[in-house]
C-alpha cells in the first residue's frame, strides 16, 4: 500500500498555481503604471513646443484720428496752417512763397521736379492766376483733419480727413462736407476705384509743410 505523503507548497509554487488569479492585478498594475509614465512621456512635445517661435501676429492696420478742432493741434501746426490760410485768403499765389519760405526744404506740390512752386501752381489753375490752387488750399484746410501713425516719427496731419478713410463707408455729413470740393459723380469714380484722388496737404507735428499734391 503506497504511503501518502504530505507536500507543502512553497509560496513560490503556490504564485505558479494561482498565477491565473493574478492576472487581474496585474492588469490594474500596468494600468496604474500607464498613468504614472503618461506626463513624462508628454515632456519631449511640450519641451519642443515651448522652444518653437511664437506664431507672427497679423498686422494690424495704423489707427486714424479725426478732429475739427485745429486749436488742439500742436502749435508749430497751427502756425503753419494759418499762414496758408492767409495766403490763400489774399487772393494772392504770391504770398504763398512766405509759408513756402517757412521750410527748410520746400513742400512737395507734383512728383515731377517743380523748381518754381509759384509758376508751377499758376500752371495748375485754371485761371492762370493760381487763384484755384487758393481755393482748393482754403477748402481743404477749412475742413476736418486725420493724424496717421499717431505718436510714432512717421505722424503726420492730414487735410481733408477722407484722405485717410474708405470713401465708401463716409457718414452722410462726411458726404456733405467733400461735396464741398469733390463732385458726387467724381467721389463714386474714386470710391469704385477704392482710393482717393484729390489734393491734400500734409503738415508733421513740428510745423514743416511736407505735401499739397494730388494723388493719382
Amino acid at each position: 500500500m503506497q504511503q501518502e505523503t504530505n507536500v507543502k507548497v512553497s509560496p513560490k509554487t503556490n504564485f505558479f498555481r494561482m498565477s491565473g488569479r493574478l492576472r487581474p492585478r496585474s492588469r490594474i498594475f500596468a494600468a496604474a503604471l500607464a498613468l504614472v509614465l503618461m506626463p513624462f512621456a508628454a515632456l519631449p512635445a511640450l519641451s519642443q513646443a515651448a522652444n518653437e517661435p511664437a506664431a507672427p501676429k497679423p498686422a494690424q492696420p495704423a489707427e486714424v484720428q479725426l478732429g475739427r478742432d485745429a486749436t488742439k493741434l500742436p502749435e508749430p501746426v497751427q502756425r503753419m496752417r494759418q499762414a496758408i490760410l492767409r495766403a490763400a485768403t489774399s487772393g494772392e499765389i504770391e504770398a504763398l512763397r512766405l509759408p513756402i519760405d517757412m521750410n527748410e526744404l520746400p513742400p512737395i506740390f507734383a512728383k515731377e521736379r517743380t523748381p518754381d512752386r509759384i509758376a508751377y501752381l499758376k500752371g495748375a489753375s485754371a485761371d492762370g492766376n493760381g487763384r484755384e490752387m487758393l481755393a482748393v488750399l482754403y477748402s481743404l484746410l477749412t475742413t476736418g483733419y486725420a493724424i496717421k501713425n499717431q505718436g510714432t516719427k512717421n505722424e503726420m496731419i492730414v487735410w481733408p480727413y477722407h484722405a485717410a478713410l474708405p470713401l465708401d463707408k463716409l457718414t452722410p455729413s462726411q458726404e456733405v462736407e467733400i461735396y464741398r470740393f469733390l463732385s458726387p459723380a467724381r467721389l463714386k469714380e474714386m470710391a469704385a476705384a477704392g482710393k482717393y484722388g484729390w489734393y491734400r496737404v500734409e503738415i508733421s507735428p513740428d510745423g514743416v509743410w511736407h505735401t499739397f499734391a494730388k494723388d493719382d
